[in-house]
């Protein structure tokens, strides 16, 4: 696309970092496929990977994810149906129920990392290793520490749960 001054256009920035992520999660989607991980959604991966670092009751989950326990509740339902969860009751609280990675969790969040891995490996390898630490850089910026304040309104701040 061309300006009328004859100079490329440049792709909204937002439009930028958006695509590029949609772009990782088919690619990451494809690969997880291939590896026998099929009929996945995108909201799988933020929960899993919570559960990966730790169980955590379903309260805690909804606020490391910084959605209300009744959304939680509903991802968390269908993670259980799919034999990616499981229960147990947790040791230091009776009345509480521990949320944990099922072994084909495990596996599958493992899976994950592996291709995030090989795919940050082969932005190296096409852009050099300095311009590929110096995005990682810019992207753990953008995620964890962004340049702008939080509106007023905000509830919960960017957390890693990758």
């Amino acid at each position: 696309m061309q300006t009328p001054n004859h100079e490329p256009a440049r792709t909204d920035f937002g439009l930028l970092l958006a695509r590029a992520f949609n772009a990782y999660v088919e690619h990451l989607h494809d690969q997880l496929a291939t590896s026998g991980f099929l009929d996945l959604r995108p909201t799988f991966g933020l929960p899993l990977r919570a559960l990966h670092r730790a169980p955590r009751t379903l309260s805690e989950l909804g606020v490391e994810l910084g959605v209300s326990k009744q959304a939680a509740a509903k991802v968390v339902g269908e993670l259980e149906r799919r034999g990616l969860i499981e229960r147990t009751p947790s040791p230091a609280d009776g009345r509480a129920t521990l949320l944990h990675l099922s072994p084909s969790g495990r596996s599958l969040v493992a899976t994950a990392i592996d291709v995030g891995s090989q795919v940050e490996r082969d932005l190296a390898r096409e852009i050099g290793d300095a311009a590929a630490a110096d995005l990682r850089l810019a992207l753990e910026r953008l995620a964890y520490d962004a340049p702008w304040t939080p509106s007023p309104g905000s509830k919960v701040p960017a957390r890693r749960v990758w």
